[in-house]
Formats: structure tokens, sequence, C-alpha cells
């Protein structure tokens, strides 16, 4: 029975870690980049050129830099739990 219990337990943990994997690094970054772009644009104006200048991608989530004339806003996105939920973007401290 512990054998069981073990099996089950690796598997979960290999099943959660591909999942986060895939989310993070390997899926599509155009929806989380625009929603992360509207977080920068709280910060800064949006009708103001500017562009993204740095996108890092971890199975925990992405931090985007948001580049205009005048300075550089720098956001972090990730899942509420960061296995699941809704995902957030806020600006980096």
């Amino acid at each position: 029975m512990k054998r069981a219990y073990r099996l089950a337990l690796v598997f979960s943990l290999l099943a959660v870690s591909i999942w986060m994997s895939y989310d993070g690094v390997m899926s599509d970054v155009g929806p989380i980049q625009a929603q992360a772009e509207q977080a920068a644009c709280t910060v800064k104006k949006c009708k103001d050129e500017h562009g993204m200048t740095k996108l890092s991608r971890t199975p925990f989530g992405q931090s985007f830099e948001f580049t205009w004339k005048d300075g550089i806003v720098a956001i972090e996105c990730h899942r509420q739990f960061y296995v699941a939920g809704t995902r957030l973007c806020a600006r980096e401290q």
C-alpha cells in the first residue's frame, strides 16, 4: 500500500511540473504579454511610444520589461496559485 501512495505522489509531482513547464515556458505568450502591457500602462502612459525590451519565461511565471523614452517598467506575471487560477500581472518591486 505504501508503494501505491509513493507512486501516486511521484506521478502527481511529475504531472504538476510538466504542466507548469508547458504553461510558463512553451505556451503562447501573446495574451500574457497584452495583460502585462496593460499593467505597465497603469504606471506610464500607453499613448506614448513604448515597446517590450525584455522577456523572461520560467515554469513559475513570466517577466516583461517595457521601455518608454523616460523610463523602464518591469512587470511580473504568474498564475494565482502558480499551478491554476487566473493570471496576475503586477509591477516588480
